[in-house]
């Protein structure tokens, strides 16, 4: 029987599609493919059927508008769904059209755009208690852009392990479970300084992380 493959497309997991069918596709290079033979989602041109389609394909071009990052001889430590974990600490996320680099936002970084979004919401809170925090932080973490009005505001915003987007059940667990760190006497929160993806309690729990961008190339 003929082998047939999956491919992810932006958020999307497409097929099954046979070989014959991924070339009318046009597939890429860096397109994640995954078959019944393999376990974890693979790059196109790392599979050894599919190397064929690529012999003839011009690498893609880079527009010089776009800030480039690439990490050179980096291993991979891990992969989950989207994103690649990198052995410098820096991550991978494969977008529709970008793949995205990013590093783990510091303490300094984080701290400051909480304040800042204490700030926003300390007013409606003081008047209708949990309810303003949850909706703030649910609803703009699960927007388009990931990210609050403070995190905007220092450049960072919030992704999920696996690249996905996150929805608004999953920025609502982590609104909530971030009670839990002050309920372990901020126990929680020093879990930031001994996990190396710089989590919190409530991060760990919604399989989330906090990142900086700090470069994309087109895919």
């Amino acid at each position: 029987m003929e082998q047939k493959y999956f491919l992810i497309d932006g958020s999307d997991r497409k097929g099954p599609f046979t070989i014959q069918q991924l070339k009318e596709l046009n597939i890429k290079k860096n397109d994640l493919v995954w078959h019944g033979g393999i376990t974890n989602w693979t790059e196109a041109e790392q599979i050894e059927e599919l190397k064929s389609l690529f012999n003839l394909v011009s690498p893609p071009a880079v527009s010089n508008n776009l800030p480039i990052h690439i990490p050179q001889k980096t291993s991979i430590k891990q992969k989950i769904g989207y994103v690649e974990y990198l052995s410098d600490n820096t991550i991978k996320v494969y977008e529709q059209n970008d793949i995205v680099h990013y590093r783990f936002a510091n303490f300094g970084e984080r701290l400051g755009a909480r304040i800042l979004d204490v700030l926003i919401i300390v007013l409606p809170s003081a008047i209708i208690p949990i309810l303003p925090g949850w909706l703030y932080f649910a609803l703009m973490h699960c927007s388009a852009d990931q990210q609050t009005l403070g995190q905007k505001a220092v450049n960072i915003k919030l992704v999920s392990t696996d690249g996905a987007k996150i929805n608004f059940g999953q920025s609502t667990g982590r609104f909530f479970a971030n009670i839990l760190n002050v309920l372990t006497f901020f126990i929680g929160y020093l879990m930031f300084f001994f996990n190396e993806k710089n989590q919190c309690l409530h991060d760990n729990l919604a399989g989330t992380l906090v990142v900086a961008e700090i470069g994309r190339e087109r895919r």
